[in-house]
């Protein structure tokens, strides 16, 4: 069986999106997992996944990208620095923190990105706030990834030259991030779709994972968990390539003028 008739007859039964995943870190996941397991082709795998509900659920994880790079579509920071965060902060009381959290984190680039973008890139005006930022990924080797903080220059092509200056600090060919950004971010270990979630969030950052890789009953429930994760009037960032549903809208509504970034709608999911 070739791996995209694996895909094509794995995927829909799990409300999965077969066509999006990248073929070469899908099959290189599926592959480890093929060994560990003793199998011989991704028939056999097949097998096994319409046989076990918990090998099932666990396929989404394997073949998901845990790669990413720091402000990937810089207009979405711009606007989450020009015009979101501001308008979250002025909404909130002067002495709490801003509630944070970053799904599917990957290597920590995208909440190091916001960690960034508190620290050297607000207006003046509303310097001495402070900032809570939870990042989460289900992958532990990500995860370790994300607390080494050490990243190549492929990474960091999209981040702006005073925060480099800033935030890195260069040996050899790699760059190490400060600090005070670093010291700025929780990391665990955690699953969107199972696991107890984080409360009261201000702004969500869900990028290029429920709502590019999940169909049917998985996403709108992904999308429910993200919204009973937000206060009312909380700010949901998806990436600009990703389109919300009719459903989905139903929970949050564009943030106006601001593409690829939403507010959660108030009443029931």
């Amino acid at each position: 069986m070739r791996f995209d008739d694996f895909l094509q007859k794995a995927c829909p039964p799990l409300d999965l999106e077969w066509r999006k995943y990248r073929r070469r870190a899908a099959r290189h996941g599926v592959n480890a997992r093929l060994e560990e397991l003793g199998l011989q082709d991704y028939g056999e795998y097949l097998g096994r996944l319409r046989a076990d509900p918990r090998e099932a659920d666990a396929l989404p994880d394997l073949m998901r990208i845990t790669v990413t790079r720091f402000f990937r579509e810089r207009k979405s920071w711009e606007l989450l620095r020009q015009r979101v965060l501001p308008e979250l902060l002025e909404s909130m009381p002067v002495e709490r923190p801003l509630k944070t959290w970053s799904v599917g984190c990957c290597g920590g680039e995208e909440p190091y990105s916001l960690a960034m973008l508190w620290l050297y890139g607000l207006p003046p005006e509303l310097s001495g706030r402070s900032l809570q930022v939870l990042a989460t990924d289900i992958d532990p080797d990500a995860l370790e990834r994300a607390e080494r903080a050490v990243y190549s220059r492929s990474s960091l092509r999209e981040v702006p030259e005073p925060f480099m200056q800033s935030a890195f600090r260069r040996e050899g060919h790699l760059f190490h991030l400060a600090p005070e950004v670093r010291d700025t971010v929780v990391l665990f270990r955690h699953n969107l779709m199972t696991d107890p979630l984080p409360m009261g969030m201000d702004l969500v950052l869900a990028r290029y994972l429920p709502f590019t890789y999940y169909t049917g009953n998985r996403r709108r429930f992904a999308a429910e968990r993200l919204w009973q994760a937000l206060r009312p009037g909380g700010a949901l960032m998806i990436g600009l390539k990703e389109k919300l549903s009719s459903r989905e809208r139903e929970l949050f509504h564009p943030w106006p003028e601001a593409e690829g970034l939403f507010f959660r709608r108030n009443g029931k999911a």
